[in-house]
């Protein structure tokens, strides 16, 4: 089941630091987009939207914008982390007027935004199905896929003690998840 994109989000952050409320959308567009090309499932559940600046997932703008409540949190899957990981280090680096620029061209934003259509509502949203064949024939798509793959067989923990003498045990799953080097030793 699809996670919140404040899940996703908290996830970029703790990355990345504050990264600005344009440069976090255009993120969470790259990570729904290469989730859900490569899974056929969205990571998050929130719609994406094609604004005037590109991408931008509404609710979670609106939510941060105006101080609302969020969905209890949620942790996110070893694939899920993965991707945030993949698309931190290919796009973390660009600044929101670059994430801009690129995703003003590409498909999944200029098929809806740019529509000739009158019935087509402002702000349409940008569909799972346009975002997976829009990533799956990115040139990099065969890469990222077993890159995903790697990360997600990744395997940091070393614990050779009983889980009940095992302090924080939790604590240091969620520190390999997130890619960090855990290791355990048996107590003394």
């Amino acid at each position: 089941m699809p996670v919140s994109a404040h899940d996703v989000a908290d996830e970029i952050r703790r990355r990345l630091g504050d990264v600005g409320s344009v440069k976090l959308q255009k993120l969470l567009y790259y990570a729904q987009g290469w989730h859900v090309a490569h899974t056929g499932e969205p990571m998050f559940r929130e719609a994406i939207k094609a604004w005037v600046n590109g991408p931008v997932v509404a609710d979670l703008w609106a939510d941060e914008k105006h101080q609302r409540g969020r969905p209890s949190p949620r942790a996110l899957d070893d694939a899920a982390l993965a991707t945030v990981e993949y698309v931190v280090e290919r796009y973390g680096h660009l600044s929101g007027p670059d994430l801009i620029r690129m995703t003003h061209d590409e498909d999944p934003w200029r098929e809806v935004s740019e529509s000739d259509d009158p019935a087509t509502p402002p702000n349409p949203e940008i569909t799972h199905e346009a975002l997976a064949r829009w990533f799956r024939n990115d040139k990099d798509y065969k890469w990222f896929q077993s890159e995903v793959e790697r990360l997600r067989r990744r395997t940091d923990i070393y614990s050779f003690a009983p889980l009940d003498r095992t302090p924080d045990l939790e604590a240091a799953i969620a520190r390999a998840q997130r890619g960090e080097r855990v290791r355990q030793t048996r107590p003394g």
